[in-house]
Formats: C-alpha cells, structure tokens, sequence
C-alpha cells in the first residue's frame, strides 16, 4: 500500500510541475502568438482589398460582423467585411472586401470545418473567384448565377449569403461613416 501512495505522489508531483511549466510557456508564448494573429488578420485585410495601406475598424470588436475601412492615404479604397454564416458543419469565417460601388473586390475563407472533398471546396480560387464584382443587384443565388459545389449546396448558400451580408452591411458606410 505504501509504494502506491510514494506512486501516487511522485506522478502528482509531475503533473503539477508539467501544468506549471505549460502555464509559463503559454504566458512567455501568448504576446507572439496575438502579434501573429494580427499580422495575419491584417494581411488578409489587404488581401481582399487591394491598395489599401491602412484600415481602420468602423464596428465593435465584440460585434458578430465586423467592419474595417481601407484607406490609400486619404482616400477610401473600400470596405473588408468580417462575418461567420452558417454552413453544413459550423460557422464559415469569411472576409469580404467591397469597393465603393458596392462590389465584391475580394474574398477570402478565414476558418471553415465543411466536410473534406465537398463543402471544404469554399477555399478553391475557382469557386471563390466567381463572387468577384458581383454587386449588390446580383441575385447570388445558388444554381443560377452562383456556381453550386457539386453535393455541397449548403456550403455554397452560406458562403453566397455571407457575400449578400457584406453588401447589405456596406451599403450602410457607402459614404462617409
């Protein structure tokens, strides 16, 4: 009885030890990790709005669609607009730009879990390119002017509803905020 006690000892010494030494590397590693994400994020600002050196947040952070204004100096390049519609397997985060005259200048997928082979399609340039100038009079429905992922008619609905969204939420800041 004795050994399993020293046993049960020795392994509860190592796993506080292993937690705090993991707590101190998560706290030593936390500040890179937040300037990565941010510099990734702020990539992909430029990604969808091209031209644009500088953004500025028009919306909360705590707010479910995020709106940023990318600027080129002075003048205003357009909109980037982060949202998460729903898809088959969970929220699609997307990131829309959008130009002053209300059209898709850009896009790109953030985060997705849609099934592998089929709804995962969203990230193809392919499938992503087809939403590229299309305004807030395109219908975007799928099947009709929005090419559908074959066996993956609720990913492509989410993310042509997602665009839909972005227009709609632009049309709000189309002139000055």
């Amino acid at each position: 009885m004795g050994k399993i006690i020293k046993l049960g000892a020795t392994l509860g010494v190592f796993c506080v030890v292993s937690a705090g030494l993991l707590a101190y590397v998560f706290l030593l590693t936390m500040p890179q990790i937040e300037a990565n994400a941010k510099a990734t994020f702020e990539s992909s600002l430029r990604e969808v709005l091209p031209g644009a050196a500088t953004f500025k947040a028009l919306t909360k952070p705590e707010e479910k669609t995020q709106i940023y204004e990318g600027c080129a100096g002075e003048k205003r390049v357009g909109l980037a607009v982060k949202l998460a519609p729903r898809g088959y397997a969970g929220e699609i985060d997307m990131l829309v730009g959008v130009d002053p005259e209300l059209r898709v200048k850009g896009m790109k997928i953030l985060n997705q879990r849609e099934t592998p082979g089929l709804g995962a399609n969203v990230l193809k340039p392919k499938f992503i390119g087809q939403f590229i100038g299309k305004g807030t009079g395109d219908a975007l429905e799928p099947k009709k002017d929005v090419d559908a992922l074959t066996g993956a008619t609720i990913s492509t609905r989410a993310v042509a509803e997602g665009v839909k969204a972005a227009l709609r939420s632009s049309e709000k800041y189309k002139g000055n905020p």
